[in-house]
């Protein structure tokens, strides 16, 4: 009996362990900017579109920290991904500022995805949180969450931070930059409290059992 329980303690402490968010560096911290310098990109983030830059509280006051994510042009983005596979729930979600001081204009989106990817790296699937837009309050950083199952096909589950003329609202130059901070990914589990129920439930049907 005590090796049972023993094991289901082992089994919750290692779900619990589970939801840790996976992003590497989540608020942009690092590389550390000077006051009013921008670094391209950010570490542990692959970019696309050549407009994200890490920025500090010089140029916008960040969610927490003292830096964020700057990102604004056609269409720009950072990703990371990680192994997953079919039927998995994956959650994810960052902070998105339209920043009174470069606000977004016409069809402009700040969107956060997960984006499902195959073994050859194609696109089997996304799901999108793009409730930021030109029209969005400024001065006030959102929670922008997205959760989403994994299809058929998926190898990789790929959380974007993104922005780009989605609404086709005629956007001119390059519109805003929205700012992003605190990211977070991970793979859903089901909660320790609940395996430790169950596993006991088990363990006592299985006890009844043999006592009968």
């Amino acid at each position: 009996m005590f090796r049972a329980i023993g094991f289901l303690a082992v089994t919750a402490f290692a779900m619990a362990n589970a939801h840790a968010n996976l992003i590497v560096n989540p608020g942009f911290e690092d590389p550390s900017t000077a006051p009013g310098v921008e670094y391209f990109g950010a570490t542990g983030w692959s970019d696309f579109g050549g407009g994200t830059f890490t920025v500090n509280s010089a140029v916008v006051t960040p969610n927490s920290g003292d830096q964020s994510l700057k990102m604004f042009g056609g269409t720009s983005g950072v990703y990371q991904e990680f192994p997953a596979s079919p039927g998995q729930i994956w959650d994810g979600g960052a902070y998105v500022l339209n920043d009174a001081g470069d606000a977004m204009s016409g069809g402009q989106v700040a969107a956060v995805n997960i984006e499902w990817i195959d073994g050859a790296g194609g696109q089997v699937g996304f799901i999108s949180n793009g409730d930021t837009i030109s029209t969005t309050p400024t001065g006030d950083w959102l929670l922008r969450p997205v959760s989403g199952v994994a299809p058929a096909g998926t190898a990789l589950a790929r959380l974007v931070l993104i922005t780009g003329d989605f609404n086709g609202g005629g956007m001119t130059g390059i519109g805003g930059a929205p700012k992003y901070d605190d990211a977070f990914f991970s793979l859903r589990v089901p909660e320790p409290t609940s395996l430790i129920l169950a596993g006991l439930a088990l363990f006592g049907a299985a006890a009844s059992r043999r006592r009968s």
